[in-house]
């Protein structure tokens, strides 16, 4: 089974060229690089972000500090509707901290993913809480020998999700899903059909009767295949997800606004061929396969995905030039008839340059974010891009 995800492929494997693109692509030109601090010399790298308002949105990721380069710290930053400012945030391993996912409501905020348990030396899930004055470490229920958070969403702050995966002592991944109902976390059973291995990668919650998660499930034969979640208000359920012969499919971001009407991105792969882009569109409960743009013949993955309506979401990812090794960013923007690609920047046109997570502010299409990193003069360093038309 893969063992990686959205946020590890991203956080963990730091992986600008010109592409042509396989579909035609979007005449948009309205993605902008918005200055954003680093705050060491050494890897500034954001995975996830959420928004409040128009001046309220939140970044999550993680950081290397300069005087420890063997440690990681979490990383939260700020956009107050002029400028992106660093804000401190609590790190509860003393050698690996770590944010994935993040989620805002009501002027608050959460953001969830990992840390080094420094007795035992496995990995640990984090939730972090801000309450409006400052960040800080949250209580809640460990799972299994080992446990981590992929993707957070808050409904109201008094009923919110977290998803991820939590391992047995033989090294078993199975699904891990944690609710919070205003006065403490607890978890909450959640399926597990793939027979050798079940990982959550991703949720959006839209009502309390309605969550989605997704992510990957593996069986006794190949290929792994996608697997779909969703709560109904009283227990979780999996939801038939559409399998490809040939290709493993791996979903690390979903999106919604309607109970009924979700989008799932990812890429598929196999032994053979580099990674494609994925996306599925979830209407009625019913998940089918949708085209989705690819540029060159390298590798295409799509890694965060965030609705406007139900007939639009903007998804984002990178694309691998193999004959430079570099990756490009990737941004989609996804309708009932699929996924195309729109032109975005890259800040270093002869290095590196990712996105692992996109937010829409209040359903507009021109107020939409996206982070990651890219490759700087010494290292990886934050990247924030906004698109405003």
């Amino acid at each position: 089974m893969k063992k990686n995800s959205i946020a590890s492929i991203f956080v963990f494997v730091l992986l600008a060229a010109s592409f042509l693109n396989c579909q035609t692509a979007s005449t948009s030109q309205h993605w902008v690089v918005v200055p954003s601090p680093n705050v060491s010399g050494q890897d500034n790298i954001l995975a996830a972000v959420a928004a409040n308002s128009s001046n309220d949105v939140w970044f999550a990721g993680q950081f290397i500090p300069d005087n420890n380069q063997d440690l990681t710290q979490t990383l939260i930053e700020h956009w107050d509707g002029t400028s992106v400012k660093a804000v401190s945030s609590p790190n509860v391993g003393t050698l690996a901290n770590a944010l994935f996912a993040v989620t805002a409501k009501s002027g608050l905020a959460w953001a969830a993913g990992y840390f080094l348990d420094d007795k035992a030396l496995q990995a640990r899930s984090l939730i972090e809480s801000f309450d409006g004055q400052r960040w800080k470490a949250v209580d809640h229920p460990h799972a299994g020998t080992s446990d981590q958070f992929f993707g957070i969403s808050a409904i109201s702050p008094s009923d919110i999700w977290a998803v991820g995966f939590q391992t047995d002592s033989s090294g078993k991944f199975s699904t891990l899903t944690e609710h919070f109902d205003g006065y403490a976390w607890s978890i909450v059973a959640s399926p597990n059909p793939g027979s050798t291995g079940n990982q959550l990668l991703a949720v959006v919650a839209i009502s309390s009767k309605s969550v989605w998660a997704v992510g990957t499930q593996a069986g006794g034969q190949g290929p792994d295949r996608a697997l779909i979640e969703h709560w109904d208000g009283s227990h979780w359920s999996a939801v038939n997800a559409p399998a490809d012969p040939v290709f493993s499919t791996y979903l690390y971001a979903v999106a919604g606004v309607a109970d009924d009407d979700v989008r799932a991105v990812g890429d598929k792969q196999d032994n053979i061929h580099n990674p494609r882009t994925l996306a599925e569109d979830g209407d009625g409960g019913t998940f089918r396969f949708q085209s989705a743009a690819n540029a060159g013949t390298g590798e295409n993955h799509l890694y965060g995905a965030s609705a406007v309506s139900n007939d639009l979401a903007f998804a984002v990812g990178d694309v691998l030039d193999p004959a430079s090794g570099n990756f490009s960013t990737l941004i989609e923007s996804c309708t009932d008839s699929g996924c195309a690609r729109e032109t975005s920047p890259n800040p270093n046109t002869g290095g590196n340059n990712q996105l692992g997570g996109v937010a829409v502010v209040n359903a507009n299409p021109k107020d939409v974010w996206a982070v990651g990193t890219f490759d700087g003069p010494n290292a990886p360093q934050t990247l924030v891009l906004h698109r405003t038309q």
